[in-house]
């Protein structure tokens, strides 16, 4: 099964993973009845718009998000924006996702090089020190310095014979449902919402 951890009052929904006795349409017009608003998010148009209007900073806290980033913190607060939490720092996100090899990724996937301060687990040599997100076109968005700010690059720039592998936080093939909880509603993870619905049958 595939659950989400939410973020704040927004999480991601895989439905098929919910195992519901009912349509997915079915399901969403409950949710609709009970209060939750279906939001439509597309986080590559999300971090493009980004490009020229948020400043670069290292080590930015996510409460400055997303007037002031840094790479990782570009990632997650994108992917907060579709109802999804994925850790802060660029080497743990390439832990948590599936990992995907380089020339096989898709729109969304996180693509890791190495960078000005790299972090490893045991290996030196795999130390991880920049993370961007796919957009499925053939380049990256990412936060790249002070300089240049946000940007968009071609993948092969984007590497720069310095890969550090990818990873994938949405399934290939999954459509995943960005959902907007009401305010008397306490939602942590994708999974709850299968036994809100299933109260209510």
């Amino acid at each position: 099964m595939t659950s989400y951890r939410a973020v704040g009052n927004i999480c991601a929904v895989h439905f098929p993973s919910l195992n519901l006795p009912i349509s997915q349409n079915k399901a969403l017009e409950m949710l609709a009845q009970k209060g939750f608003e279906r939001l439509n998010i597309d986080i590559i148009i999300l971090g493009r718009e980004l490009i020229g209007n948020s400043t670069y900073k290292r080590g930015a806290r996510m409460y400055e998000a997303p007037d002031a980033l840094d790479c990782s913190s570009l990632t997650k607060w994108l992917y907060a924006q579709q109802g999804i939490w994925i850790p802060r720092r660029s080497i743990q996100q390439r832990e948590y996702g599936i990992k995907v090899s380089p020339e096989g990724v898709i729109r969304g996937d996180l693509l890791f090089t190495s960078g000005h301060i790299d972090y490893y687990l045991t290996d030196s040599q795999d130390g991880v020190g920049h993370v961007g997100i796919v957009t499925g076109e053939g380049t990256v968005v990412h936060a790249a310095n002070k300089k240049d700010g946000i940007v968009e690059t071609k993948i092969e720039k984007f590497i720069n014979n310095s890969p550090r592998g990818a990873a994938r936080v949405i399934p290939a093939g999954y459509e995943v449902v960005t959902l907007k909880t009401p305010q008397n509603r306490e939602i942590e993870t994708s999974d709850d919402i299968r036994w809100i619905l299933l109260q209510n049958l």
